[in-house]
């Protein structure tokens, strides 16, 4: 490919070099325009050759930053993900992206650009885990920027954001469970708080449980989708995040029992409200047959919690108190990982990582309980 310069002006210079031909078979240029000395005009223009022929050339344009993750969420985001990650991504491109570099030129933006936005945001106090969530989807919406040729490079690979300290998870021992859901039974909520205790599953998935997915002659009950608040969209069922998450888990008879009497609560209900009860088909409903709202059971657990004399506990660490107590109790944790419906038991142990040294402590001590006879014997 061939290119030239042509002066302009004092110390600006047009430059003109071949770009590959068009699917016609059409010669196609194109120009820049360059400030600086001779030398540094041909140094640019052999860089810009080189890339052409390389096939690396993006043209400069203006489209701003905003411009761009605007048409970004409507395309990409809008086809290739689920409503609630739709939300999230464009929550985090209007609350924190676009105040700060929305008006930069998407051609012009630079690691410094990045840096500045992140360190604005950990002055606000915002957490190492919400910055880092920000680069991971401007990293995502620029990689598809390069496969569109509106740039060459990813500038978020120039930059390192902050990584979050490792949360220590809060879980319960026996008696301390026993204890909280004591405190739930006057609750409208305690047979969900019962269930998530001895199941595992997240609050989403409680809630959007139905009927026919739960087995109850069998003991099993089918993980096949998520109940979520969308923005716009109300309450919402999405199918889970991933195959892993869809899964089949076994229940104890004390949780069959406690979704026979939801059953039978249910069709008392039914019969009460007569022809305004709504068929939903979930297991946990409304008295008058509609999905329940997740945060009403967020904001129920958090008074439980409290007059139960618990201080910074989650609903999502009964959760977490299900799989520790099943580890605690000898379970194979390729067992737990699977019921959890983590993507591997790699994640399964480094979540709770916390509960092996006990672990090893007790494998330990009862090899060494299986030796003693037989060194005994030998005496």
């Amino acid at each position: 490919m061939n290119g030239h310069i042509r002066k302009r002006g004092k110390n600006s210079w047009q430059l003109i070099f071949d770009l590959p031909r068009d699917a016609d078979g059409k010669r196609k240029q194109a120009r820049r325009t360059v400030h600086g000395t001779k030398r540094e005009a041909d140094s640019k223009l052999r860089e810009l050759v080189s890339r052409a022929e390389k096939g690396d050339y993006v043209a400069p344009n203006k489209e701003s930053v905003r411009s761009y993750l605007a048409k970004w969420l409507a395309g990409y985001a809008a086809t290739n993900t689920s409503l609630r990650t739709q939300e999230d991504y464009g929550g985090i491109v209007r609350r924190y992206i676009e105040p700060k570099i929305g008006s930069i030129p998407l051609s012009r933006l630079r690691p410094e650009h990045l840096d500045d936005l992140y360190g604005e945001m950990k002055q606000r106090g915002l957490s190492a885990r919400t910055i880092l969530h920000t680069h991971r989807i401007l990293r995502e919406a620029l990689s598809h920027a390069i496969k569109r040729r509106l740039l060459t490079q990813n500038v978020c690979d120039a930059v390192d954001p902050p990584r979050p300290e490792r949360k220590e998870m809060v879980s319960l021992d026996e008696e301390e469970l026993a204890r909280l859901l004591s405190n739930a039974e006057t609750s409208y909520y305690s047979n969900v708080l019962f269930v998530a205790s001895y199941t595992g599953l997240r609050r989403s998935e409680i809630l959007a449980l139905k009927w026919s997915s739960v087995d109850l002659d069998g003991g099993s009950i089918s993980v096949v989708a998520g109940l979520h608040r969308i923005p716009g969209h109300g309450l919402v069922t999405l199918p889970t995040k991933t195959q892993k998450s869809r899964r089949l888990i076994s229940i104890t008879s004390e949780v069959a029992d406690v979704l026979r009497q939801t059953k039978g609560a249910q069709i008392l209900n039914q019969v009460e409200f007569g022809p305004l009860w709504q068929d939903s088909g979930f297991v946990f409903t409304q008295p008058g047959g509609a999905p329940i709202d997740p945060e009403l059971v967020t904001k129920a657990f958090a008074k439980i919690a409290k007059a139960a004399g618990f201080k910074g506990i989650r609903l999502h660490d009964l959760r977490h108190t299900h799989a520790s107590l099943m580890m605690k109790a000898g379970v194979n944790p390729k067992v737990v990982s699977e019921r959890l419906g983590h993507s591997s038991i790699a994640v399964t142990m480094d979540i709770y990582s916390h509960v092996l040294p006990g672990l090893q402590e007790e494998a330990a001590q009862r090899f060494a309980k299986l030796l003693k006879p037989k060194e005994q014997s030998n005496v």
